[in-house]
């Protein structure tokens, strides 16, 4: 009950870095007097309506991505060293695709690119690139990232357009939002 609440703070932070220092400070607190583990990925987005173009970086847990790869691919290998399997990056960014989208103007799917992958801490980042055919008015977000894996799982979804910050708390049953730019 109490992480949705503080989910749904993380929503409506004004300042990202406002955002991520209570995100650090609340899940030391909570890796050190609680054994429920949480579920969540965090997506922030970057567009320009004008330009057309949406950059995204989505960070997830490096076990729940081997959740995944061993349920869905039957890979097995940590992420990040040396017993990693050789399609586990490629299999993840296809996981990614598969799992997130972006329709805008109402009908235009964008193709999503992921431009790299690193791990920082216990994270893996995905830098993600996307371009529209036309100015960028109106977006939907469908974010299923780990749904299918974990019940609880929340997807925290962050989105600067240089005038304004929107944030969205997504999770099994409410996984897609429309925005007006």
């Amino acid at each position: 009950m109490y992480h949705k609440k503080f989910l749904d703070y993380l929503c409506h932070c004004k300042k990202i870095k406002e955002m991520f220092l209570f995100l650090t400070v609340w899940l030391n607190f909570c890796s050190t007097f609680f054994v429920h583990p949480l579920y969540f990925s965090i997506t922030n987005m970057d567009v320009d309506a004008q330009r057309r173009s949406i950059v995204l970086t989505i960070s997830i847990f490096t076990d729940d991505l081997e959740t995944v790869l061993h349920n869905k691919y039957n890979i097995d290998g940590w992420i990040g060293t040396p017993s990693e399997h050789r399609d586990s990056r490629r299999r993840l960014g296809e996981y990614v695709n598969e799992r997130f989208s972006i329709v805008v103007n109402g009908s235009e799917k964008i193709d999503l690119v992921t431009d790299s992958m690193t791990i920082i801490e216990d994270c893996m980042w995905f830098y993600i690139k996307g371009i529209a055919k036309q100015t960028i008015r109106r977006m939907e977000i469908d974010n299923r990232l780990l749904t299918d894996f974990f019940e609880k799982q929340n997807n925290l979804v962050i989105i600067n357009t240089g005038k304004n910050e929107i944030g969205r708390r997504l999770d099994r049953k409410k996984f897609k939002f429309e925005l007006s730019l």
